[in-house]
């Protein structure tokens, strides 16, 4: 192999860059090989609309990363160093209903809490108490979140040696909805609580989905979301120039297609144009492994391993994206006091609890909802003023919706993405009425069909890798044998959305990072930058 490196890493997405200015900064020389001709995966920025329209096409609030240790204290220089700016909204979210009510998460408790009570001061008492109980178990949730999981087993009695870990050990058998209509009555109420559990593209009355909302609700008041200053992509760009800056490569255009494999190590990796790339030390595959393990690796898993990855869980749904050019902000149909047409994140619910739970079950069975829609809606600029034209604003509308539909499966969404967007906006509409087609400059929509096409590795739709059920969470992601990042080739190692922590914007690659380090011998404390 001609193109001699310490460290391969595959795949351009947050995670994998992540872990590569890890490993560049620990002097190892090291490439990332990247099949796209752009940067970020689904962390990724681009003008689809209208020149000087920056809109993110994938995840685009930065929320759990910001606790990440790479964030939080700047382990690789990326603020300081690199030109990473977050800028965070002063409310994390608003939720909007159609008779112009609305509640907003603010980071006070007690300012949500008077937003509740409008509707039930039952509620907001239940509101106070709920936080209460799960402040404890938050950190417990989250101790793990920037670092290699714990075997399951050995999680498990750990969270048992405490009353607040016993109930929460409960609480994980429990589903979303199971938890809301213990704690709160009112419809809107219990509406906002379950869309909350949802956003990891599980359903509300799956077992198991009580974690969803036990970390979500509580992260509202903990954490803050971020926005990149110019776009998403702005973090691996930053990423990008921390691995240059310390010696490494990143390259474009280059489609792997062969994990090399001698003496039972990784030694390398082969590309679609011939080239082949030598790792002396790790390969790193942020691929989902049913591509990186079961199709690429030159010597094949045993039958038990192939087994368990091939019968992985897919989420119960997928979504279906608008990009919208904007001549002005949306206005929201809300009294004069909501916060909402300041909030940068608005999620527009129906009034009724039951129509939410319908559109869930409409999901499951692979219909377009019939019951109503409930898009999760950014408006960036509000915040950012560079991601558009002076005064001008980009739009993100997105909504749940199956990959696979009853009727015409997957390939049906590119005979019927259009009108189902339409359907979408319309509904988007009874809200902000003002997002007329004399406002919309320009939009682009990705369907589920379109995701996959557009990034190879969202395979099946699924935008945050594949079902985030407990099962397929912490140790257990993607399979047991393989939680921890280590695979049964020496020297081959896992990263990204198929491990954990699973998908969304949290910068999984540092926990790789770690166990790649350990197994070299180098001491993880004498790389950072604190």
């Amino acid at each position: 192999m001609g193109n001699k490196y310490d460290v391969v890493v595959v795949g351009a997405g947050h995670n994998g860059l992540m872990v590569a200015a890890y490993m560049a900064k620990a002097g190892l020389k090291t490439v990332v090989l990247e099949k796209n001709p752009w940067l970020g995966g689904a962390t990724s920025t681009t003008e689809c609309t209208l020149p000087g329209f920056k809109h993110d096409l994938g995840g685009t609030m930065h929320s759990a990363i910001q606790g990440n240790p790479a964030i939080a204290h700047d382990e690789l220089g990326l603020k300081r160093k690199y030109g990473l700016r977050y800028l965070y909204p002063e409310m994390s979210a608003a939720n909007v209903f159609e008779d112009g009510t609305s509640i907003t998460f603010w980071h006070s408790v007690d300012k949500t809490c008077e937003e509740i009570a409008r509707f039930s001061e039952r509620d907001a008492e239940a509101y106070k108490r709920f936080i209460d109980m799960a402040m404890p178990m938050f950190p417990l949730l989250a101790a793990g979140m920037y670092s290699a999981p714990p075997p399951f087993g050995q999680m498990i009695a750990q969270f048992d040696q405490s009353p607040v870990g016993r109930e929460l050990i409960r609480f994980l058998m429990m589903s979303a909805w199971d938890v809301a209509q213990q704690w709160f009555t009112h419809p809107k109420v219990l509406s906002m609580a379950l869309k909350i559990s949802t956003e990891a593209m599980v359903g509300p009355e799956e077992k198991g989905t009580a974690l969803h909302m036990l970390l979500g609700i509580p992260f509202h008041h903990i954490g803050h979301a971020g926005f990149p200053e110019g776009g998403s992509v702005e973090l691996p760009r930053a990423l990008v120039r921390c691995i240059e800056a310390n010696g490494g490569e990143v390259i474009l255009n280059r489609e792997v297609v062969t994990i090399k494999t001698k003496g039972g190590r990784a030694v390398g990796v082969a590309t679609a144009d011939g080239e082949e790339y030598s790792a002396a030390r790790a390969v790193i595959t942020t691929v989902d492994p049913r591509v990186s393990l079961l199709k690429w690796l030159d010597t094949p898993l045993s039958s038990d391993l192939q087994g368990k990855l091939n019968r992985i869980l897919e989420p119960l749904f997928s979504g279906l994206m608008q990009a919208i050019a904007l001549e002005e902000a949306p206005k929201y149909n809300v009294e004069p006091w909501s916060g909402a047409n300041d909030a940068v994140v608005v999620e527009p619910l129906p009034s009724s609890v039951t129509e939410l739970r319908q559109m869930f079950d409409d999901l499951r069975y692979g219909r377009i909802p019939r019951s109503g829609f409930a898009p999760f809606v950014v408006v960036p600029t509000k915040i950012d003023p560079t991601r558009a034209p002076h005064g001008k604003h980009v739009l993100y509308l997105w909504h749940y919706m199956p990959y696979n539909l009853e009727n015409g499966g997957h390939d049906k969404w590119d005979e019927v993405k259009t009108d189902v967007a339409d359907q979408v906006l319309n509904a988007f509409r009874r809200y902000a009425p003002n997002v007329t087609d004399e406002n919309i400059l320009g939009r682009f929509i990705l369907s589920p069909n379109d995701y996959p096409k557009w990034n190879a590795n969202l395979v099946n739709g699924a935008i945050v890798g594949f079902g985030a059920y407990l099962s397929q969470s912490y140790a257990y992601r993607p399979i047991p044998e393989m939680g921890q990042y280590r695979t049964p080739v020496g020297g081959l190692y896992l990263c990204g959305t198929s491990t954990h922590p699973g998908g969304a914007i949290i910068g999984g690659g540092r926990a790789t990072a770690q166990i790649v380090f350990q197994d070299l011998g180098i001491d993880f404390d004498d790389v950072i930058d604190v």
